[in-house]
């Protein structure tokens, strides 16, 4: 995948998050496409290509108003483009409940900064309605990666030779 191919799908991406985000939500409940997106372009390309990925596709759904606080969207997924970067090429190195743990750690990690910052106000109020927000954000998002990985899975995406 060349640098043309990465922006023309990080566009269908960002429009598809624009458009459908909103039927898709479920009382301030949205899947976030452009992490999933962000998880697989840092598998694929490594910590470079998936930070500034991450940055740029975070400041245009910024610019947007995808997001909710101008540059909270272009720190969380170039924290995501860069820890996913670790995980390339690293399938076969690593034991697969680790790899997927990892994934899944990142995935985390960036619906924490989100829902902290989004949801502030019921963090420092109600700790467990936070921690409700939090793991209902990432549980819903995670259902759509677990869609995509019946069709290319993160194995594949980090370039894992099956022996």
């Amino acid at each position: 995948m060349n640098s043309v191919q990465i922006i023309f799908i990080s566009l269908v991406v960002l429009l598809f998050q624009f458009l459908l985000v909103d039927f898709l939500s479920l009382n301030l409940i949205r899947p976030d496409f452009l992490v999933i997106y962000i998880l697989f372009i840092g598998l694929s390309k490594g910590k470079f290509v998936g930070t500034m990925t991450g940055f740029c596709l975070g400041l245009i759904s910024n610019l947007f108003g995808i997001g909710s606080l101008f540059g909270l969207e272009s720190l969380s997924l170039s924290i995501v483009g860069y820890l996913a970067g670790y995980l390339t090429n690293s399938y076969e190195k690593l034991l697969p409940y680790i790899f997927h743990s990892i994934w899944l750690i990142i995935i985390f990690i960036h619906f924490f900064i989100i829902c902290y910052f989004r949801f502030q106000n019921i963090y420092l109020l109600d700790l467990s309605d936070f921690l409700f927000n939090w793991l209902a954000s990432v549980s819903y998002t995670l259902l759509f990666i677990i869609a995509i990985q019946f069709i290319y899975p993160l194995k594949d995406a980090s370039h894992a030779e099956v022996s």
